[in-house]
């Protein structure tokens, strides 16, 4: 038996989860879908099933700064926030099979117009190439329309394609990568739109040992200073490598390349985490991903920070960074996996094999891909410490890329604003969550950077509870933790205090009481701020139950009575059974209006498992009258051996008689419940047809009854 016990706690929090932002809602999948606004204080998105889309792997999706949905794609159809293909949204030339088949690129400083872009896969041997599509959002009533379709960017194709923020904090680069070679081409979208003259970097091993040496990944670090480069293995058995480069988001070029490998290793994906400081490369054939750190000098220490963490049963390929700060993992599942701390190194990261389950879909093998800095950006935002988490006192700092001169736009999210860069605010209550804006404007150019955070100005905040199992005969509990801490890096420290004089200092204790009784167990949260911290008690009955069940009871047919239990004690949890005839099985005292005789059994249960049981029978008369069988079987199997009427209490007997088909009289009494056993001077009698007569008198009116008829004895 478990039982809940759950309160919850306001208290400090970094800067996860981000809202209102571009990538907050997620298609992808066979109609998986994730909706990142949905959670202040919760460490989960929340799955969604209204998505129309089918994508095998690659896919985009992009909101509004509110966090909004606008479109979604697969690299072939384009879905509108309806989940309608939209206008002249159809073929375009991504392909479904393509790891990144679809990227999409707001224009920088133009709240309408975005850039899709796409990429052929190896089934189609690269045919189309890279091309581009232009989506405008004030067509259709808003809806959005591809308004340019397919334009060629490279003839040149893999199934690699990434974005990154440029260095002015506005403009993106995308990067594409030629086939079979070495060559990356980096295209810059500013203001002005898409730039026709790519940035061209010749760097790392030539990719060209195999056509599938052209399917893989590409991603860019957080902070816009390394691209990871994966490809798939030439054979099913043969390790492979991952190329790690350096690049200048204020250039566009690659350097400085680094071959990641391992003699037992295939790696077919790749993300960094938040800080830009690891990089998890994902082995989908090995069922294992590596954790490596990515900003040592050499390719040699890169390789020998190595951490290996096996996947269960899972072969990821889908990796994507979000925005609560988690990295999510795609296969084929009606699951997803997650990296939840991956700033963390080592198994500290906390990977769950299956961590969302996903609402009447599934996801496959991608993710939707983004722009690097969509699900955390280092450059462009804000961050805050709380300077006083008991009276709700933030210190904001705001911080850009972009040149010149800028303006900056708070909204606290409690009716308060400020134009300062760095402004200190109070919050009341502090015990509440309120949703951060902040606008930063360029005075010169087109730069417009949204940002927003939940902020917490009482600190972390956390769901404080425990469940508990206990075997009551022994006294041994086993308690659960069920606390969430949010960010779940929180540093807390639990104390439980079980009434007996003993504390634990375990998470998940195992306690065993000395003497049955009733316990108010109390679970403590303590933090280094005594104003946060919190506690929850539960009383856990030990007592052992004795109950007794109401009498048995005789009644008229039709009539309703009441069940009941004595000494049930702390005993609060009732099931009785069976569930026939009664009102209610869950309660105490439940009615009854049995048609026939009928046995319930009664469960007593307390909160703590402590369990006791009883009977109570109850016995139906028939109404008032007198009711005669059509036939009987004197087999003596103790099953109808006799044949007698039955006669209810408002009846005097006068005679009860038995005749033979010729008329003699075999059998008669004056006796209520006296029978005939199919025997004449102990003989049986033959099976056949015999004649029924009864004499008797209704005492409620004195009214004489004479009724005749006939039964049968059956042999068997």
């Amino acid at each position: 038996m478990r039982k809940s016990a759950i309160i919850f706690v306001l208290v400090l929090i970094n800067s996860f989860p981000s809202v209102a932002q571009q990538n907050n809602i997620w298609y992808f999948g066979l109609k998986g879908g994730l909706d990142f606004n949905d959670i202040p204080g919760s460490s989960l998105p929340v799955a969604i099933g209204n998505s129309v889309m089918m994508a095998d792997e690659g896919c985009g999706s992009i909101c509004d700064i509110n966090g909004q949905l606008l479109f979604y794609s697969n690299g072939v159809t384009v879905y509108n926030r309806k989940h309608e293909v939209m206008l002249n949204g159809d073929n375009l030339a991504g392909n479904t099979s393509s790891v990144q088949s679809c990227l999409i690129v707001p224009v920088p400083g133009n709240d309408s117009i975005y850039y899709i872009f796409t990429s052929d896969a190896l089934e189609n041997n690269y045919a189309r190439g890279y091309r581009y599509s232009v989506v405008n959002m004030h067509k259709d009533n808003g809806n959005g329309e591809v308004i340019a379709k397919n334009i060629l960017l490279q003839a040149s194709c893999t199934e690699r394609l990434t974005a990154a923020r440029h260095a002015d904090g506005v403009s993106v680069w995308v990067i594409t990568n030629d086939n079979s070679s070495n060559t990356f081409r980096t295209w810059l979208i500013n203001c002005n739109g898409l730039q026709p003259t790519p940035v061209v970097s010749n760097s790392g091993v030539v990719l060209d040992q195999d056509i599938v040496s052209n399917t893989g990944m590409m991603k860019i670090s957080p902070d816009g200073k390394q691209l990871c480069q994966t490809h798939f293995p030439a054979h099913e058995f043969d390790p492979n490598f991952a190329q790690l480069f350096d690049f200048d988001n204020a250039t566009g070029m690659l350097s400085n390349p680094r071959s990641i490998n391992f003699p037992d290793a295939q790696f077919l994906s790749c993300e960094f985490s938040p800080d830009s400081k690891l990089l998890y490369l994902v082995r989908t054939f090995d069922q294992a991903i590596d954790q490596v750190e990515a900003k040592l000098p050499t390719a040699a220490a890169i390789i020998a920070s190595r951490v290996t963490m096996n996947t269960g049963t899972a072969g990821f390929l889908g990796i994507q960074l979000a925005p609560d700060g988690k990295i999510y993992l795609a296969w084929q599942s009606i699951y997803l996996g997650a990296i939840n701390k991956p700033d963390i190194k080592g198994f500290g990261c906390d990977y769950k094999q299956a961590q969302i389950q996903l609402n009447n879909s599934a996801s496959y093998l991608g993710l939707p891909a983004f722009i690097n800095d969509l699900s955390y950006d280092p450059n462009n935002g804000f961050i805050y410490t709380i300077l006083d988490s008991c009276t709700g006192t933030v210190q904001f700092y705001g911080n850009s890329a972009m040149s010149g001169t800028l303006n900056w736009l708070w909204d606290f999210g409690d009716g308060n604003t400020s134009s300062l860069q760095n402004p200190v605010h109070t919050y009341t209550p502090a015990n509440r969550s309120y949703p951060v804006k902040l606008e930063i404007t360029s005075q010169s150019g087109c730069g417009l950077i949204n940002r927003s955070k939940i902020v917490f100005p009482g600190g972390l905040v956390a769901t404080l509870g425990f469940d508990f199992e206990s075997n009551c005969d022994a006294r041994l509990v086993r308690f659960t933790n069920l606390s969430t801490i949010f960010p779940d890096t929180s540093a807390v420290r639990f104390v439980w205090n079980f009434d007996d004089g003993t504390t634990s200092g375990l998470t998940n204790p195992v306690h065993m009481f000395s003497s049955p009784g009733s316990y108010d167990v109390r679970l403590d949260m303590l933090t280094s701020t005594s104003c946060l911290n919190k506690s929850v008690t539960k009383t856990l009955n030990l007592e052992l139950l004795n109950i007794t069940a109401s009498a048995d009871r005789e009644i008229e047919a039709g009539q309703t009575i009441q069940l009941g239990v004595a000494g049930a004690g702390a005993g609060s949890i009732f099931t009785w059974s069976p569930s026939t005839w009664l009102s209610d099985t869950t309660i105490a005292s439940p009615f009854s209006s049995p048609d026939n005789n009928i046995k319930y059994k009664v469960v007593v249960r307390n909160d703590a498992g402590c369990s006791d049981s009883d009977y109570v029978s109850i016995k139906v008369l028939p109404y008032p009258g007198i009711y005669m069988p059509t036939g009987f079987t004197p087999n003596n199997d103790g099953l109808n051996d006799l044949v007698k009427p039955i006669i209810t209490k408002e009846f005097t007997l006068h005679q009860f008689a038995i005749y033979n088909r010729w008329g003699q009289k075999i059998f008669a009494t004056s006796e209520k419940g006296a029978g005939w056993n199919g025997k004449l001077n102990g003989i049986l009698q033959d099976s056949g047809v015999y004649v029924w007569i009864i004499s008797a008198t209704d005492s409620r009116n004195n009214k004489k009854y004479d009724l005749k008829g006939t039964f049968v004895i059956i042999r068997k």
